[in-house]
């Protein structure tokens, strides 16, 4: 009973950092959001500029939250990184989760989101290293060396 006064650490992102290039040139100055929805419903965005090589960063995002603590509720948090460029939107990270600890299988693909901007965007699957047998999923135009297998390219980008 006392949980439902009591705050608890969640963890909403990783830091997040990649490289954008627009058919291999680096694409300079261009805003990149991050949106982050949590079951306490509390707007949480925040946003950097590319660099001169294209490069970007944001920090780690950890909150005190009594939600945990509450009966019978959901504990999705949901993660969208993307940038705007002439009216287009661009996603570079887009998934849930529903847990409150970090994820080592989402920090190793929030830390290189290296895109072009010519990349389709696509739905993809990587490991869960908790439970082998069901993987983790998000939509990106990102891409990987490892770990990434694509479920399928996404033409109707209002899915």
């Amino acid at each position: 009973m006392f949980g439902f006064f009591k705050k608890y650490d969640a963890h909403l992102c990783s830091a997040v950092s990649g490289r954008i290039l627009d058919n291999g040139k680096p694409v300079v100055g261009v805003k990149v959001e991050r949106q982050l929805y949590y079951i306490d419903d509390k707007k949480r965005k925040d946003s950097t500029l590319t660099d001169e090589n294209g490069c970007f960063s944001l920090p780690e995002v950890n909150i005190r939250s009594k939600a945990p603590g509450w009966l019978f509720c959901d504990q999705r948090t949901q993660q969208h990184i993307s940038m705007n460029i002439e009216g287009k939107e661009y996603v570079l990270w887009s998934t849930s989760f529903k847990l409150i600890e970090p994820l080592a299988a989402f920090d190793r693909k929030l830390s290189q989101l290296n895109a072009d901007l010519q990349n389709p965007l696509v739905f993809f699957q990587f490991t869960n290293d908790d439970i082998s047998h069901l993987k983790h999923g998000a939509r990106s135009i990102c891409r990987w060396d490892t770990d990434f297998e694509i479920h399928h390219i996404i033409e109707d980008e209002t899915i």
